[in-house]
């Protein structure tokens, strides 16, 4: 990694520091092109939360200023149940698209959290992925251990289903409020069929490495 400026003037220093600890992690088996991946799956998925809860309060038509959101103490698994609750208020083909969404975005979800606050797990010793939940000092756990494989492929899986998925919230909150705009959210159907397939995979990959017929 370069440690000099397009104009040739040395990096401060903790840019330098920063290429150190990207040099390490490349070391691991997280290459310079997942890391970016995962910083950009990072993003869209913070777009998706955010944008779902503002779908949520279009849906119920729920007032927030000077209040405090009835989402504000709803964990984002609570928010996408609810999505699909209230997708009842559309039509029939959106509320499917809503549906399916639900359940891509469920298994997504389970994806993303064992990356952020799961394990490191080196491509050394069968990474490069993450686990979340380990039981490697015989500790029990609240939760189930789950593991999040990646590299660039997988990543670009999860980047597009992310996508998807708001691409699905924001036309939700047009669907409401905009004449017309339902035709929009009903077109995602086959790219929502698409999401869920991508999100399954990523949930369950280790099973799926598994299966002879994977």
């Amino acid at each position: 990694m370069a440690l000099f400026g397009s104009t040739g003037k040395q990096m401060p220093p903790h840019h330098e520091r920063s290429v150190r600890a990207m040099e390490r992690l490349a070391s691991w088996g997280f290459s310079l092109d997942v890391l970016q991946r995962l910083g950009g799956f990072s993003v869209a998925w913070g777009l998706f939360e955010t944008q779902l809860e503002s779908a949520l309060w279009v849906l119920t038509n729920e007032k927030v200023k000077g209040v405090r959101p009835s989402t504000d103490k709803i964990p984002i698994s609570g928010q996408i149940q609810l999505l699909v609750k209230h997708s009842n208020l559309l039509s029939p083909l959106a509320q499917g698209v809503v549906t399916t969404a639900g359940g891509a975005a469920t298994d997504l979800m389970e994806y993303r959290h064992a990356i952020m606050h799961g394990a490191l797990i080196p491509a050394a010793v069968g990474g490069p992925s993450f686990m979340r939940n380990p039981r490697w000092h015989g500790e029990q756990r609240a939760r189930p251990t789950h593991d999040a494989h990646v590299d660039e492929n997988l990543l670009d899986l999860a980047i597009d289903t992310t996508w998807v998925l708001c691409q699905v919230v924001f036309s939700v909150k047009s669907a409401v409020v905009e004449s017309g705009a339902m035709k929009s959210l009903e077109s995602l159907a086959q790219a929502v069929q698409r999401a869920k397939s991508q999100a399954n995979e990523l949930r369950h990959l280790s099973d799926l490495m598994n299966c002879e017929k994977y």
